[in-house]
């Protein structure tokens, strides 16, 4: 007699084994886009770093140039004994023109702001933001050095800029964080010039 063999049923995935590879797929997911997030973040600090360092470096330049150029400097120190005088703006004529040359550190809006004769602010910086001392105190972006009379020796700037691109992403808000470690970190900028003037 000739046997009748049973076919082999095939047997499917169980519910148990569906979730266990469910579950690994979603923790591969998750670290790929972990992964790609941080790359990201990363990549958009050192992209608006790079951009906030070659546009202040540009500012501080043509600041300097123009400081160099400049005559009758502002404000004046309270006191002609004073050497030292720190302030949020400075003014000064160029020699060719005449022009009153101001420049502004406004700390509502943290811009650096460039007029002449006192016309409309054109902004040269934005996130310029305030820097304190080891007591606290809030550090002036200029600091002018007098000779004896009204006469200016040298002109130092100070600023502290926080990095920013203009592109502007989703992640910002997560890079806004403070508590996590790719928040940008604020770039100081710091140039001393001699007007001509005091030079010869």
């Amino acid at each position: 007699m000739t046997q009748r063999i049973k076919p082999r049923m095939r047997r499917a995935f169980s519910l148990v084994e569906m979730l266990i590879a469910l579950a690994i797929s979603a923790a591969l997911l998750a670290a790929t886009m972990f992964a790609l997030q941080t790359s990201f973040m990363a990549y958009q600090v050192t992209a608006d770093q790079a951009s906030t360092h070659a546009v202040g470096r540009l500012v501080v330049h043509r600041m300097v140039a123009m400081i160099r150029a400049g005559k009758d400097f502002r404000p004046l120190p309270a006191d002609i004994r004073d050497r030292f005088i720190e302030s949020d703006y400075i003014e000064f004529y160029h020699p060719d023109t005449g022009n009153l040359i101001t420049i502004n550190w406004d700390r509502n809006t943290g811009q650096l702001l460039y007029s002449i004769d006192s016309g409309y602010p054109v902004v040269l910086l934005d996130g310029v933001v305030a820097r304190t001392d080891e007591q606290g105190a809030i550090v002036h972006p200029f600091s002018l050095e007098w000779e004896p009379g009204r006469h200016v020796y040298r002109v130092t700037i100070d600023l502290m800029i926080i990095p920013d691109d203009t592109i502007s992403t989703s992640a910002d808000n997560y890079m806004a964080d403070e508590t996590n470690g790719d928040s940008p970190q604020p770039i100081r900028f710091v140039a001393s010039a001699m007007p001509r003037a005091a030079m010869f």
